[in-house]
């Protein structure tokens, strides 16, 4: 006779949970079927489920998805997007079927006497960036999905691109601008790039502040990441004191032993250098103040 105690029956519950998430809640998706093949190798090896990943186009009309990614019905039901997505002026998207779904698709003129942007009919050859803003816009939940995107800081301050903030003011709320650090990306990639953190507007909201013209005023969590734990070489970068020498911590491990045929736990201590990375105090921060809302 098998005994159930409430801690096994507690943690199979939990892990039952943990596997309906996995599989019905959790979603990739990405362009290139290569990767999307090593993906799914590598959560299979991990014993975990590759049932939500999948090739596709992100910025293709939802319609042309598979059959499999469309029954996920994503558009307006996302909770969390996060999504580092391709940029550069060298991979534009011109195919005008792509860019007829997008408001940010079309050519956009500047009323200098109302200064405000104005969309056109007319689509335009586009970055990829930019479309991706309003992908992921139209994918969150109207009133409380979020996104975080990594974005060339462009989109942030170029005056040719007020079209790009206006919108993006205009649908959703921006919750945090994070700075990082010009090596963030390297040894591949030099492009200085931000963190946005945004949450999309309801319905309601979007209406009511066209209607008054103007957005109500919020406040913005703001940073700088300015050690990111590597130099553009992407070696490693360790914290130092006054001195220049390497800050070194303890840190407490379980190990495992066995002894006559037991299995048990001993703690470890172990020293370590510290990683000149700010990043993670970053996210702390924003994790409170979000608290603060």
């Amino acid at each position: 006779m098998a005994l159930t105690t409430p801690n096994t029956h507690q943690d199979e519950t939990l892990r039952d949970r943990k596997k309906f998430f996995l599989e019905n809640k959790l979603v990739g998706l990405d362009f290139n079927p290569n990767l999307v093949r090593a993906t799914k190798m590598n959560m299979v090896m991990n014993n975990d489920g590759s049932g939500g990943l999948f090739q596709a186009n992100s910025l293709d009309n939802p319609t042309r998805w598979t059959e499999d990614l469309r029954h996920r019905d994503l558009i307006g039901s996302v909770d969390v997007i996060l999504t580092n997505p391709p940029f550069g002026s060298k991979i534009p998207i011109d195919e005008p079927a792509i860019l007829e779904q997008f408001d940010l698709g079309h050519q956009w003129d500047y009323d200098e006497e109302q200064d405000v942007w104005v969309k056109t009919t007319k689509t335009t050859s586009r970055p990829p960036e930019i479309l991706f803003i309003e992908r992921c816009i139209q994918l969150l939940k109207p009133g409380t999905g979020r996104a975080a995107l990594v974005l060339p800081d462009g989109i942030l301050g170029s005056p040719g691109l007020g079209f790009v903030r206006q919108w993006i003011l205009t649908y959703a709320t921006v919750l945090a601008s994070v700075d990082l650090h010009a090596d963030t990306f390297q040894p591949g990639t030099s492009v200085q790039t931000s963190v946005l953190v945004l949450q999309r507007k309801s319905e309601q909201q979007v209406r009511d502040e066209i209607a008054a013209g103007r957005i109500k005023d919020y406040d913005i969590f703001m940073a700088i990441c300015d050690h990111i734990g590597h130099d553009k070489r992407g070696n490693a970068v360790f914290m130092r004191d006054e001195q220049g020498y390497e800050i070194v911590r303890e840190t407490e491990d379980a190990v495992t032993t066995a002894a006559d045929g037991d299995d048990g736990e001993q703690k470890h201590l172990a020293k370590e250098r510290v990683v000149d990375d700010n990043t993670q105090a970053i996210a702390e921060e924003f994790r409170a103040w979000l608290k603060t809302l």
